[in-house]
């Protein structure tokens, strides 16, 4: 697994962001790809991985887990592991995890507001101006 070079441009770019605007930090999280499906399907009760896995047609486990991983580090979400045999494990969302799905859900609805439909279905590529 690689790591970041702390004194690339990027990073130092980013950290300086980051200081200026605590909106530069939200953004890179829920701007990952599957977060915000993950946060409202755990919100809806999908609690665990498999249910998770089954509802998010083409994500990967390995992408998944990370995925998983960092909501619980940006305590989004809870985990729960259960000391059974099989053992079983449980996602619930945190209070902070509730406040921002509503946020994401008055983004979703700004967008279908303000972006006209047929942009709003195509693929992000295609968004690329020449």
């Amino acid at each position: 697994m690689s790591t970041k070079k702390l004194n690339s441009t990027n990073t130092l770019n980013e950290y300086y962001l980051d200081e200026r605007c605590t909106l530069n930090k939200v953004v890179r999280i829920i701007g990952k790809r599957w977060v915000s499906e993950i946060l409202v399907l755990i919100k809806q009760d999908v609690t665990r991985f498999s249910g998770l896995k089954e509802c998010l047609n083409g994500i990967s486990d390995n992408v998944l887990s990370k995925v998983l991983n960092e909501l619980v580090a940006e305590k989004l979400i809870e985990k729960e592991v259960f000391k059974e045999i099989p053992l079983r494990v449980e996602y619930s969302i945190t209070d902070s995890g509730q406040e921002l799905v509503k946020v994401l859900h008055e983004l979703c609805n700004w967008g279908k507001q303000h972006i006209p439909y047929e942009i709003r279905i195509q693929p992000t590529t295609s968004l690329k101006r020449s």
